[in-house]
């Protein structure tokens, strides 16, 4: 199947919409695209600010396993992430994955993924939202972000949208095919290399370790000053 475009001059959240549309029971494969949004969300309930020009587009799935593809389509989405965005790329630009599916640009982020799902037990829809910076980065205090523009002339957002579209279809299709291992390990490829220096935050919890792989579910594994080893689930990571 083919995905479907929706293409929209202004939304709230695309997000928001293609939620709307897989409540009402439209099939898999659905793309809504807008070239600005006025109301975008990031994860645990920060706003992502679009100045226009840049990618917004949410894509909608209907997983017969909701469970395991719910695990492992923040690794998909950001090695397609990754893919696209080096397709438009200008020479040996520093991009590089962020657990679990941030895309970063000279260490500053470029991309970022919000991953929501609902619908009845026996007809589950997840929703992949995704905002990357492609003419221009906003200004936010205190983050550091960046554009493609800064490597490249920054493409159409409707053929970035596209090109990531099929390279969503390549990722999902290696996952369907021999599972999880593929994708850790592509992910591991073109992540913060074992050793980095990293934080995770917790709301008031910050614990300070290196980054030490990822383990077969594809949890953060940190290596404490003790040496211990701890999975996480969830948190900010904070790169040193």
């Amino acid at each position: 199947m083919a995905w479907r475009f929706e293409l929209y001059e202004t939304l709230g959240s695309t997000s928001d919409l293609c939620k709307e549309k897989a409540e009402a029971g439209a099939q898999e494969k659905l793309a809504i695209q807008a070239f600005a949004q006025t109301s975008g969300r990031g994860t645990r309930g920060r706003s992502w600010v679009d100045p226009g020009g840049n990618l917004a587009i949410s894509l909608l799935f209907r997983p017969v396993n909701a469970t395991d593809f719910l695990a492992a389509i923040p690794f998909l989405t950001a090695l397609s992430l990754y893919e696209t965005a080096r397709q438009f790329s200008a020479g040996e630009a520093d991009f590089m994955l962020k657990w679990p599916n941030d895309l970063l640009l000279s260490e500053r982020k470029m991309a970022g993924v919000l991953i929501e799902a609902g619908g009845r037990a026996d007809h589950k829809w997840i929703v992949v939202g995704i905002g990357a910076n492609l003419r221009q980065a906003p200004e936010i205090e205190g983050r550091k972000l960046s554009a493609l523009s800064e490597v490249a002339a920054p493409p159409d957002p409707v053929v970035f949208g596209r090109n990531l579209t099929l390279q969503m279809d390549h990722w999902v299709g290696v996952w369907e095919a021999a599972g999880f291992a593929p994708i850790r390990e592509a992910w591991l490829e073109r992540a913060h290399p074992v050793g980095r220096h990293l934080a995770v935050q917790r709301r008031e919890t910050y614990i300070s370790g290196s980054f030490s792989g990822l383990d077969e579910q594809g949890r953060l594994l940190l290596a404490l000053p003790s040496g211990e080893i701890i999975p996480v689930v969830t948190g900010d990571i904070l790169l040193d």
